[in-house]
């Protein structure tokens, strides 16, 4: 998808530009993270999507909120993207001991808040198509996906990105974080 590039590159951009601004090098960005350096490199290149708890986790690590990363992203004049999630915060995770732990126990708080994420978003967007009384095909229509793939999407068996969460949004006329939040 076009649009999804050109997302990633813009939120890659944004995750370069407050890491710089901050002074910060790649490598002490990843050990934040749990990632490899390869990985982050790819995501501020916006060769790869970026996983919305890598967003949030970002977000926190720098106490910003997580539409900086989604600033200059193209998207229709009746949705404004207050993205993105939960109330966890960086001072949460500080209280419950995990920052200074080993990498692998931060990776874990990012995968279960993928995982948390990702379960309200299905419940959301298959909430949003009943109430609306939409079928899975009228919306895959929409996305310009097929239905098989929505409905990987309702039941969980494939992840949402950020690109068909907004789309989503659009089509409701919603704000992002009604579906994410």
């Amino acid at each position: 998808m076009e649009n999804r590039k050109q997302m990633d590159i813009i939120i890659g951009n944004n995750m370069a530009a407050i890491r710089k601004s901050r002074e910060y090098k790649q490598r002490e960005i990843c050990q934040v993270l749990g990632m490899n350096a390869s990985t982050y490199k790819h995501y501020e290149l916006g060769d790869r999507c970026v996983p919305p708890s890598v967003l949030k986790a970002l977000a926190n690590f720098y106490k910003i909120h997580v539409d900086y990363f989604f600033e200059n992203v193209p998207e229709s004049d009746h949705v404004r993207e207050h993205l993105f999630f939960t109330n966890y915060r960086l001072d949460a995770v500080e209280s419950k001991g995990i920052v200074g732990k080993p990498r692998d126990s931060f990776k874990d708080v990012l995968k279960d808040t993928e995982k948390r994420v990702q379960a309200r978003a299905r419940f959301r967007i298959k909430e949003y198509r009943t109430e609306n009384k939409k079928s899975q095909q009228e919306v895959a229509d929409y996305l310009g996906i097929d239905i098989s793939t929505y409905n990987k999407y309702e039941k969980g068996s494939r992840k949402l990105n950020n690109e068909v969460v907004r789309k989503i949004a659009e089509y409701y006329n919603i704000k992002v974080s009604d579906i994410l939040d």
